[in-house]
Formats: structure tokens, sequence, C-alpha cells
């Protein structure tokens, strides 16, 4: 079969001579039929014993072709509605139920940005997105002329058919679920109704103290991934200096917050973007949907740690990375091998990039994981009156960018939305009434592609120099790890971030006529790094990077006293070295372990010190000091094999309603109320952690010793250890009336794991029947890797494993006969198995099991 592909926006064209089927070789004879690198025109791919794709090609071009080839024989029902999630188009094939999400997902983004950055790429990295695209069309042509062998079971059952890739698709899938999912995260408008309500139950003064320790910017005591011996952070936050020496970084407004003379108030007291009733409903339906506040929900998060020369053992270095996505099928990430035009890289990547997001080239390895960061403010635009698309910035009345888009909908007519934009970013509220709209400004506005682009470079770096300059050109609030076959190791937080005005708080909203303004970026040398640190090893649970950083605005509740990174770096602090076997046994502990006893159990032994051995309260706690912690069901019974969880997650739900969730205005009081064990029927969407409610209850029982200053009391006046032992009062009647007195005896439900047929977004990706239950959550990473410089086992060779659960592929025929690798690394991942990654030329080739020539020829 012979046919002609046009790049897009060069005069290239391509002649591609290729097999509808990619065949199958037998294993005897891969290596002599798939060599090494490929000729001048083609394109190898070799798949292994987990059909994962190594990619050979001498070209950039042609690799990526490649890529995009492999990637929609795997992947092609779940890459298009990735393609379509990210861009808003849904509803046209799903129907008048997603036009909402069509709605809110073009409204979050920029068309016109996204073209213009890719538009100005060098020839070599534009080839990258063109050449993936045009792999995925070129299947995508087997896939039209042989539907009934080739067309995706998913597509037949929706009732559509899969559309043409551009790159500017490829780009917006990371855009979409990168960009817009870890870097977007803010709550400063539902923090100011907050506020606003805490004011009028308070008065102003008392109201600030109680949304500090509800909402702290920086706590002096948070757990760091960069020791304070070593590094503290020395920018402005808010009009102090935070250099680790401040009791409390963040600016005390005894007044009224910046806001509240700037902004009319409704007629109830609030400050809000909508209407009173309205913004309950928000509130409630944020909560319902993802148990914390803000727009951009509760991203799940990701584990790191990784062990240097100084603490390794039988070996130079070891990294293990735990990226927490939550859990699907198709598996989230993809596997791939890219070797030839400066590429030899082997790992796993969400939606397939065209980047590596893990993995290694075997000079390095690197991995990442959320960082939460503060890139992104709201602005309260003054909107004319008479006007309501003219806003007042640096004393002129200024007209707003605007887009009208048409959201065609499958059965239904058409609906048309208007999309807005000021000099701060896309308008995401309105308030009519007060003539305020709300724009987003994000520090990497218009550098997303350059983000995707550094990430895909970082992969071809060669040591620590050439790999913190791709760092420093990823705009997105990621933190990134490092090391390499010499046994170093390093860590830097990534992100653009603003360098905002003396008194900018950024919890909150600012007015947007000019004098908040920013004052431009902040210089990555700004950015928490560390090259070798003294403790030999790096850890990170999504916890703050360093002392005196500040966090989001959403998720500032993340960095404090008690933060779960401490099951992990208790655990490598056990060991003065750590050999391969060490660093899984972490990952199979932490997997499993309970995030709030450690922190608690030191308060609850404490209040019931002095009763009675008899006592029901001390009974309890005595149950809790014999615990080891970890919530396992090894029988698959259904139920914990101990008491602890069921324990403790009564006594926390007890705490939280008498005392943070009391302190709180209703509908806010549900952002607190729940104490982290609370799972609906095919459980968690991604990874547990300490609740916010929970973090806010820690700091309250240290009293004065807390970092973050306790100036109003969440007891209410009783002794905190009259609360402790009231609320385990509350567990014995609980749980002896459901469950009989014997507390040994106690049990909670386990926690099944699903991974589900929905995307993230909530939008199929798979047939509902796909999805998968197993009966034991693990809080584990989407997917997990290993890697292994100087493995004394392997003669000195790096070693490489990874396990990305249910499988490679979601390819699923037109007579519901499925990929012989759509569920074969369900097994190794829910035992805490591993498959070896494959990079050498030898390997590779040694255990592939089917081999594909692609020709591709390009001229200019």
């Amino acid at each position: 079969m012979s046919f002609l592909i046009r790049r897009p926006l060069t005069a290239l064209a391509l002649a591609v001579s290729i097999a509808p089927l990619a065949p199958f070789v037998p294993a005897a004879h891969a290596a002599e039929t798939g060599k090494a690198a490929a000729t001048a025109h083609e394109v190898v791919i070799k798949r292994d014993e987990y059909g994962v794709p190594h990619i050979y090609a001498n070209s950039v071009y042609r690799l990526f072709y490649g890529y995009g080839y492999a990637v929609a024989q795997d992947r092609l029902f779940q890459m298009e509605m990735a393609k379509r999630s990210t861009q808003g188009t849904v509803a046209e094939v799903l129907g008048d139920k997603f036009v909402k999400f069509d709605q809110a997902t073009r409204g979050n983004y920029w068309p016109a940005s996204i073209e213009k950055q890719i538009a100005a790429l060098p020839q070599r990295e534009r080839d990258i997105l063109d050449g993936y695209a045009a792999g995925m069309n070129a299947y995508l042509a087997h896939v039209r002329e042989q539907p009934g062998t080739l067309m995706p079971k998913q597509f037949n059952d929706f009732g559509f058919a899969p559309s043409t890739w551009s790159a500017f698709d490829v780009a917006m899938v990371f855009v979409g679920t990168m960009a817009n999912r870890f870097s977007d995260s803010t709550s400063e408008v539902d923090n100011l109704a907050l506020l606003t309500a805490l004011t009028d139950r308070y008065g102003e003064t008392r109201a600030m103290d109680l949304f500090n320790q509800l909402k702290w910017l920086v706590n002096p005591n948070a757990r760091t991934t960069i020791a304070a011996s070593e590094r503290s952070y020395a920018v402005k936050v808010g009009s102090q200096q935070s250099d680790g020496a401040l009791a409390y970084a963040l600016p005390r407004y005894d007044a009224a917050p910046p806001m509240a003379d700037r902004l009319a108030r409704s007629d109830d007291g609030l400050l809000l973007a909508l209407d009173p009733a309205a913004n309950r409903e928000t509130v409630l339906a944020q909560y319902a949907q993802s148990g914390a506040n803000g727009p951009a929900g509760f991203p799940t998060t990701s584990n790191m740690w990784i062990i240097g020369k100084e603490r390794a053992r039988g070996a130079k270095a070891i990294m293990l990375n735990g990226p927490q996505f939550g859990w699907f099928a198709p598996a989230y990430t993809y596997g791939v091998g890219l070797h030839g035009a400066g590429f030899d890289i082997v790992g796993n990547t969400p939606f397939a990039y065209p980047c590596m997001l893990f993995g290694h080239n075997g000079r390095i390895s690197w991995g990442s994981t959320a960082g939460f960061g503060d890139d992104v403010d709201m602005y309260a635009e003054r909107i004319d009156p008479a006007r309501p698309d003219f806003y007042w910035h640096d004393g002129r009345w200024v007209q707003m960018q605007k887009r009208t888009e048409i959201i065609h909908v499958k059965d239904g007519a058409p609906v048309v939305l208007d999309v807005y934009r000021t000099v701060h970013g896309n308008v995401m509220q309105r308030d009519d009434a007060k003539h305020t709209a709300y724009a987003k400004a994000r520090a990497w506005d218009g550098l997303e592609v350059q983000s995707l682009l550094a990430w895909t470079h970082q992969a071809q770096a060669r040591d620590w120099k050439s790999w913190t300059s791709q760092a420093a050109r990823q705009a997105l609030t990621i933190n990134w790890y490092y090391a390499d076959r010499d046994g170093n190791i390093g860590y830097a937080h990534t992100g653009a971030y603003p360098h905002r005005r003396d008194g900018h708080d950024p919890r909150l909203p600012v007015p947007g006529t000019g004098e908040w303004d920013w004052r431009g970026l902040l210089p990555f040398s700004t950015n928490p790094q560390i090259y070798n640190p003294h403790s030999g090893y790096i850890a990170n649970w999504n916890n703050s990077p360093e002392k005196g950083y500040p966090a989001s605005d959403l998720f500032a509740f993340l960095w404090g006293t008690a933060d779960r990174v401490d099951e992990i770096s208790k655990r490598i602090d056990a060991h003065p070295t750590l050999d391969s076997d060490d660093v899984w046994q972490i990952l199979k502990d932490t997997s499993r372990a309970d995030l709030n006893v450690r922190h608690f159990l030191p308060f609850i032994e404490r209040a019931t010190a002095s009763l009675p051995a008899d006592d029901p309260r001390r009974r309890i706690a005595d149950t809790l000091r014999q615990w080891n912690g970890l919530n396992d069901d090894p029988k698959d019974s259904g139920r914990y094999a101990q008491p602890g969880s069921a324990i403790m997650s009564a006594w926390l739900g007890s705490m939280l309603t008498r005392t943070v969730a009391k302190a709180v205005p209703a509908p806010f009081d549900k952002w607190y109320m729940t104490s982290g064990y609370e799972t609906t029927q095919d459980g968690p969407t991604g990874s547990m952690n300490l609740s916010t409610g929970s973090k806010i209850l820690y700091e309250a029982l240290l009293g004065e010793r807390s970092g973050v200053p306790q100036r109003v009391d969440l007891f209410a006046g009783e002794q905190p250890d009259d609360v402790v032992r009231a609320a385990l009062g509350d567990v014995w009647t609980k749980l002896s009336e459901q469950q009989g007195k014997d507390i040994a005896a106690w049990r909670t439900p386990a926690v099944a794991l699903t991974f589900r047929a929905n995307n993230f977004f909530g939008v199929p990706q798979a047939g509902a029947s796909e999805a998968i239950r197993v009966p034991e959550y693990q809080n584990r990473g989407t997917e997990n890797d290993l890697i292994v410089f100087g493995s004394s086992a392997a003669r000195g060779k790096v070693q490489a494993f990874d396990v990305v659960a249910p499988g490679e592929s979601g390819f699923i025929a037109p007579d519901g006969t499925r990929s012989p690798h759509y569920d074969d690394q369900l097994a190794l991942y829910t035992g805490f198995g591993r498959k070896p990654l494959w990079l050498d030329d030898a390997d590779v080739a040694l255990h592939a099991r089917q081999v594909a020539k692609l020709k591709v020829e390009e001229s200019r």
C-alpha cells in the first residue's frame, strides 16, 4: 500500500509504504530481521514480551512517526478521547450530557496561543509533533481500509469513527492533561468566599486569624525534601522576607484583607463570584466530586525516593518513582523505547506524550512528582456597566479579546460559547450584579509547548548540567528528579513562578486594574534545587520542596508538620545503606501504611496515660500502640486484618466534628470534615493523604509548638486531652455497638482498587465493561519504575524495571478479541512484581517478539 501525506505547515511530503498489519516474527529470527538501526528510509518497530514497542529510525521525524504509529495500534480509542477531552469536543460524539464539560474545557485555554507556539518551533522540534501525528494517521488509514479487523471495538460501540490527527492535537493532549491538570490549581475565589463567611461570624480580625489557621501559606515546620541546613527559600512572600528564620512568613492582616475595600459586598455580606445560592451549590458540588474546594478539583499525586552513592549498597544509585495519577483501563501511562536521531531512551509516559516522564538513557535517569507551587493568580477585573466586554486597566477601558466557539452535539443542536480574555488571562467567572469578572493568570501561559519539549530533551541529557538546562525551560509546577551512573542524585522544583507585588496575598484574588500586575517571572535560580544532598537520599510525597517555600493557595494544607512523606523518610533513615530490594520493600510498606497513626498516636497516648487499664478508651489506645500501622488484607477477605484503621477513622471523624468543622460556617465546613478513610464502592480515584482537616487538627494539637500561630482555639475552651478522650469515647460507643465489645475483633472493610473505564476527566476512554476491580487498594504509583545504576548483580550495568497495569495495549477487535497485552501486567502489579526495561540493542533484539518495518521517505 502506498499513499502520499503532506506535512502540516511545510512543503515536505511523505511517501509511505507500509504493511497493513505489523507482522509477527518468531523470537529466534527477530535479531536477524530487526536491525539495531533502521536503514535510510525505514522505521523499525520491535515489540518485547509485554508488547512494549522500541522504535528505531535515523531522523527525528521518522522516529516519532514510528512512535505515533505504535500508539495508534495500541491506544487509538483512549487517545481519541484524550484529544476530545482536552479540546472540548466530547459532546460531538457522546451527546448533550457532555456539553457543560466541553464549555468548561474550551473556556480554560486559548487555542491561538498553542498554535502560535507550534508555528514558532524550529524544524527539528516541529518534526517531533508532525512526525507523531503522521504516524497516528498512517495507522488510522489502515483502520479505515480494514475496519472489520482493525477498528477498535469501542468506536463501534459508541457509534462514531476516529478522527485525523495534527501537531496541534498532539500538543494539546499534553497541555490538557498535564498543564491544565497539575499546574492549574487555584481556589482564590472560593477562599474569598470562605474568608467573608468567617468575617460575618467572627469579625474581621478573628476571621483572618482563623483563615490563616485553615489556609496557611507557609508553615516553617513543614516537612521538606531539601534539608533546611542546605537551603531555605529567600524570596519575598507577601510583604515580609521568608528566610527560614521567621515564625510565620505570611503578613498578618489585622484590618480587612486587601480585596475588601476594592470590591462591592453582596447583600448578605459575602464577596462572591456567584450569587450566594449558586456559590453554595458550587461548593457542595466541588466537595461531592473531589472532597476538596477549587475549580481544579483535587489532582492525585506522586512519590519518589532516590538513594545516592553514599547510601546505595551494591549499586551506584537507585531511583524508585511512583507517579500517582489514578488507575484506568487502558493504563494511564504507555511504555516505549526510542532509538536513533539523538535519542536512546526507554521508559513510560502518560497518554503516550512525545516526551518521556519516567525513564533512563543509560547515563542518567529521571522522574517526577506534582510540584504544587503557586503559579496561578485570579484577578478581579472591574467591568464597564454599559459594556460588559470592557475592563479597567492602567487607567483606561480596554476591550477583552473574544472568540466564539461552536460546540457540536450528537443528536442535538449546536451550542454557541463566547470565551473572553483580558491581559491577565481567560475570564473564568463573572459577577454581573457587581460588574466584576475573574480572570486567571498563569505563569506558564505561552510556555506550554516549550515545557513539553523541555521534557522531551531532558531525556537526551548526559549529566546534571545539561539536565538542569532543560529543567529551567519547563514552566509547569512539577518536581523533577535525577540520578546518574556515577551515583550522583539531584532534585529541582521546576516551573515558572510570578514575581508578585509586595503585599499581594496569593491566597485571594487581587484587583485587575493594574497596580497588582506581576513584575515578571522569578529566575530559575530561586526555584528549590539540590545536588547530592548531605543525607545521601532524596524523598518526596508531594511535600514542601524547602523551608519557607509558599504552597499553592488550593494545596497549602499539603505542606505541614504532619506529612505522609515521613512514611518514606523514616524507613530510609532506618537503614545505613540500602540495596534495590530494600528500596522496593519501602514501596510495599508505604502502599499499605496508615498515614495518620504515626502522627496522632502520641496525643492519644498522652490523653489516656492516666486512665485505668480496663477503661475502654485506654484499651483502644493500647490497641493502636500495638498496631504495625499497616492496612493489609492478605487473605482478600474484604476486611483489613487489624482493627487500627477502623479506630483511626472513627476517632478522626469525631475529632474533626468536635473541632475544625464546628469552627467553620456551612457549607465550607464540609471541606474539613472528612477523615481521609471514606471511600466509594469503587475505591479512591487516586492516592491517599492526610486529609485537610487532619492536618489542621494536628497543628491545633501542637498548640504553641505549631509553626502556624493558633490564635483561634479550635477546642473552644476545652483542654485538648479532654477532647481526645471524648472522641475515643465516641469510638467505643460507635464500634462496640456495631461490632461488639472485643476491640481486637473490630474491622473495617478493605478498600478495593478499580481501574476505571473513564479517564480522569470522567470521559469514557473504554467500554464500561472494561473497568477492572481488584480487592486490595495500594497507595502507590499508577505505575512504578525502579532504575539501578552500577548494579553489582548486573556487573555494573544499569538495570531498569517498571510495571504499567493493566497492560500496554487497550486494543479490542470488533469481534471482542482483546490484545494479548491488554491486561498481562495486572498480576505483576497487584503482586508487587515488575518487568525489565530493555535499552541496549542486543537486549531489545533478544527479547523482540514482533518486528515491523515501515518505509517513510522524506523530501524537502
